[in-house]
């Protein structure tokens, strides 16, 4: 479990609940339960706080350790707590605390010493007054119980627990040299934050780096609009609005002048260019939206499948044009609705035969309705949401757009899928609040930028 789906979890909970504060119990609850069990009562206990969640948890500990003797260590002050829950359960417990001055002397006096300063996520070593205090902890002699990971893990000068209490899962990284002996407990996430995507998987989309140049952000290739214009330009818009550097259409000359007059953004080139141009200059390609069904479309597309190494995203008319064993091998995602995913793999369109199929081609599937199905064969996942102006042209072309920007930023691709079906029902969404069922495609491929940049 990586520190980002932590995150992810707990940002999907919030949403979706309004909190993470039941979470915080549960996790105080399974501390709590840990230390009792393990050690004699009336253990003299010291539980070190930050400002964080991670010390929100500490605090709610404490409200199950009635059977010890415990002291509440503030590194700074209870009013910097930071955020909503950690406040609330200091307000809540009504728990004598101790501030920074007290801390040798109540190191001293402890005999077990819980580490509850600083949670995932934390970026570098820790620095004063943090590192002070984990120095004396760690140099202390006392038996220390970390909270959900040691502080300042994986960093150099991060607690060196004798055990450490997770959450959900144990996060990546984690060894018994570095966190003690490993107790894993549930805290209560729910199936559907797990297996729904939400606002918290918008946190795999990476932040472009100062000193970045050109195509370090992604670059996507469309093989698409040969017959249609109006779906090339969708998907095109929408791969670019995702922070992709560069995006390629590949089109016919009949739609070369309408596709490369829409947006100076995108690079326009014919498909009889493809022929000289190397296509694995291209972190994704997708194929289909508004290709038409010419046959001899299909053998274009085969060299074109056959000569490329990264990831492809199908869609629409390169179902119709290509079967799965075109693309068996290869790094795919297929996005069809549910007559596309007949026609594509030849059996009707179930979550039971969506699993079959993926698992049988090794493609993940992305079955688009109402609630999107997306399945690597292995694991399924879900996205809920949109509305019922989703059924206009062009959404299906929006979503293809988003997953091939998103597969380009080097994201896994089936989060990737998790990530663009989001996106395109959330903005929907925001689209309806402010328009009612009258607005356009084009006014969901300009709320792509804002559902990205408001995923806190």
């Amino acid at each position: 479990m990586d520190y980002i789906e932590a995150k992810r979890d707990d940002l999907n909970y919030s949403k979706t609940y309004g909190d993470t504060y039941n979470l915080m119990i549960n996790a105080g609850r399974a501390v709590a339960k840990f230390v009792s069990s393990k050690f004699k009562q009336h253990s003299k206990v010291l539980i070190v706080c930050g400002t964080g969640n991670n010390a929100g948890d500490g605090i709610m500990a404490s409200s199950f350790l009635n059977c010890m003797d415990v002291k509440i260590q503030f590194i700074k002050e209870p009013f910097d707590l930071k955020t909503y829950e950690a406040r609330r359960a200091f307000n809540e417990n009504n728990q004598k605390y101790f501030t920074i001055e007290d801390l040798d002397k109540n190191i001293q006096e402890s005999e077990i010493i819980i580490d509850a300063i600083f949670g995932i996520g934390i970026n570098g070593s820790p620095r004063e007054p943090y590192s002070s205090v984990i120095s004396k902890i760690n140099s202390s002699g006392k038996i220390i119980v970390s909270v959900d990971v040691p502080s300042g893990f994986p960093y150099p000068g991060s607690v060196k627990p004798d055990y450490t209490v997770t959450f959900t899962g144990i996060k990546d990284g984690m060894t018994s040299e570095t966190c003690g002996e490993i107790i894993v407990s549930d805290i209560g996430i729910p199936e559907n934050i797990i297996k729904y995507s939400g606002r918290g998987d918008l946190l795999y989309i990476p932040k472009p780096l100062q000193d970045s140049h050109k195509g370090m952000n992604g670059r996507v290739a469309l093989i698409s609009g040969f017959t249609y214009s109006g779906s090339a330009i969708i998907a095109a818009r929408a791969a670019y609005n995702t922070g992709v550097d560069l995006v390629r259409v590949y089109t016919s000359q009949n739609n070369y002048n309408i596709i490369s007059s829409y947006s100076a953004g995108l690079i326009v080139r014919t498909f009889n260019d493809l022929d000289n141009d190397d296509i694995n200059q291209n972190d994704a390609i997708l194929i289909g939206p508004g290709l038409g069904l010419n046959p001899g479309y299909r053998d274009i597309l085969i060299n074109i499948i056959k000569k490329y190494n990264g990831i492809i995203i199908a869609d629409a008319d390169a179902l119709k044009l290509l079967s799965p064993g075109h693309l068996e091998g290869k790094k795919c995602a297929v996005t069809p609705h549910a007559g596309e995913f007949k026609m594509f793999y030849g059996v009707d369109a179930t979550e039971e035969n969506a699993v079959k199929m993926s698992k049988k081609y090794g493609i993940i599937t992305v079955l688009k309705g109402k609630v999107d199905i997306i399945t690597d064969g292995d694991n399924i996942f879900y996205t809920s949401g949109g509305n019922a102006r989703m059924t206009m042209g062009g959404t299906g072309d929006m979503l293809a757009g988003l997953i091939a920007g998103m597969a380009a930023k080097h994201i896994n691709l089936i989060r990737a899928c998790m990530i663009g079906t989001y996106i395109n029902k959330e903005a929907a969404r925001i689209c309806y609040d402010d328009l009612g069922y009258y607005y356009s495609i084009d006014d969901m491929i300009n709320k792509i930028p804002y559902v990205i940049n408001n995923k806190i």
